[in-house]
């Protein structure tokens, strides 16, 4: 006796649905729809794949672009004259030259600046020769290519020493003394 009419056989009612034995044989039309749906849902795999693939393509490009330019771009390339004030070897795995100059800046006639200017040798020969012209008063012009970062291989500076040559750097200052600085036109009061 069924309480509610929900327009459903109760199980317990009828008794157990009938099993047909028979294999169901599939029409024309619902073959094509089975493949038409396969297919379907194959494709749209595929372009999920594909476009899960580009995009892992793109990030690692992107961080292979961002590591390169961060650590093994040269960012400028430049020199600087000083004195030598410190040479030694550092680096617990990679061992490095790290170096002190007292840089000399010229900012006005008459108005020098020393500062110091840290940076890093990894070729022996350079570093020996630094530490030659460290006991003598010759001041030396280090040629240098700054990075943005640094990398434990090259040291823990991002100046990267590739050239040195003696300069006689009191004749440097007194020379650039000696050059006038432009003066501002003097304006009449009243014009």
């Amino acid at each position: 006796m069924k309480l509610i009419n929900d327009n459903f056989d109760d199980y317990f009612e009828s008794g157990a649905p009938k099993k047909d034995n028979a294999p169901h044989e599939e029409t024309e039309e619902e073959r094509e729809e089975r493949e038409l749906i396969e297919t379907t849902i194959e494709r749209r795999s595929n372009k999920k794949r594909m476009f899960l693939a580009l995009g892992v393509l793109v990030v690692l490009l992107l961080i292979i672009f961002f590591i390169r330019d961060r650590y093994f771009h040269v960012y400028q390339e430049s020199d600087i004259k000083g004195r030598i004030a410190e040479v030694t070897l550092r680096g617990t795995v990679f061992k490095t030259y790290e170096c002190k100059m007292l840089s000399y800046d010229v900012v006005a006639p008459g108005n020098v600046i020393k500062s110091e200017f840290n940076f890093t040798v990894d070729d022996d020969s350079i570093a020996q020769r630094l530490g030659q012209l460290k006991q003598t008063p010759l001041a030396v012009q280090v040629h240098y290519k700054e990075y943005k970062s640094t990398v434990p291989w090259r040291g823990d500076t991002k100046y990267i020493v590739t050239a040195i040559d003696t300069v006689d750097i009191d004749a440097y200052i007194d020379n650039v003394k000696d050059i006038p600085m432009p003066q501002k036109p003097q304006v009449e009061p009243g014009q």
